[in-house]
């Protein structure tokens, strides 16, 4: 029997990756990448998609597949019904991407953060679990909710932030204001050493592996302890079942053992303070698998 299929791209900030994806299954049955190149232009951008959905398209006939259409999970807000609301990455606001990417599939859009949450939801951490927090922990951070079996988009379809506002403290010297993806993201981590150290172009990934030195061990563990009391904090309010992280440093064991061991210290109900705190299962193909997945959530209604 011919698998129902998809094509599901992750559009990220500094690559397209592209999976074409059996539905039922969540295997890629092929895939393909691509330099995002952010920096040419929303345009630009455009028309390296279209290669590799015009590539995986190929690929998809010469193995007598017809995907269904196309899910895409981007890198900005994106509405309840569709529509690019920001410009961070590249601007895509305001354009027709199905009309621009010529290809004729039905096209569905969301964030990327929703997608990998979606992934994980079908095919991977999050199977046994109605209710979960799903975090993307890399380059920046972000965040979804699934309850009840519903991933959760808010009012606006914006329901993905996660320490990328300020919070306000009060003390004798007035109020101090902490950023928590300035200081513990992929990127923010970058800076910070750069700032303390004066080297710049040291990367999380060799901070948590130890290769970067005692600054880069004790910003990491600086920065794990501050990301912990934030999902502590995010437990408390939502109560899930499990917290499912994601993202390149979701991806380290060393990382996610720190984790495993603060974050029950801000957890507030003692009987929640073994809560699983799961990796995601399905790595750097989350958001592809979760992209095709749109494609299911729209068929179904």
């Amino acid at each position: 029997m011919t698998p129902r299929c998809a094509l599901g791209v992750d559009v990220g900030g500094t690559k397209i990756a592209a999976a074409l994806v059996d539905l039922a299954t969540g295997k890629a049955l092929a895939s393909r990448t691509l330099a995002t190149a952010a920096q040419e232009g929303g345009p630009a951008v455009i028309g390296r998609v279209a290669r590799v959905l015009q590539d995986l398209q190929t690929e998809a006939r010469r193995l007598g597949l017809m995907p269904v259409g196309i899910g895409m999970g981007l890198p900005e807000l994106v509405t309840r019904d569709g529509r690019v609301a920001s410009a961070w990455n590249f601007d895509w606001q305001g354009i027709d991407l199905a009309a621009d990417l010529g290809l004729d599939l039905p096209l569905v859009l969301d964030s990327d953060v929703r997608c990998g949450a979606l992934g994980e939801q079908r095919f991977g951490a999050g199977r046994n679990h109605a209710t979960f927090s799903y975090v993307s922990i890399g380059t920046g951070i972000s965040a979804i909710q699934c309850i009840d079996g519903q991933i959760h988009r808010g009012a606006n379809g914006f329901a993905i932030h996660f320490g990328s506002g300020d919070l306000v403290t009060v003390g004798r010297d007035g109020p101090q204001a902490f950023n928590l993806e300035a200081f513990a993201s992929g990127a923010g981590l970058s800076a910070v050493y750069a700032a303390r150290t004066g080297i710049a172009g040291v990367t999380a990934r060799e901070m948590i592996e130890g290769s970067a030195g005692a600054a880069g061990l004790e910003l990491m563990d600086q920065s794990t302890t501050a990301m912990a009391s934030f999902l502590g904090q995010m437990i408390n309010m939502i109560d899930p079942e499990a917290l499912i992280i994601g993202g390149g440093l979701g991806a380290s064991a060393s990382y996610m053992a720190q984790m495993r061991a603060k974050i029950p210290g801000y957890i507030w109900a003692e009987t929640c303070r073994a809560l699983p705190i799961l990796s995601c299962q399905l790595g750097a193909m989350a958001g592809m698998i979760g992209a095709a997945c749109l494609l299911e959530q729209s068929h179904a209604g």
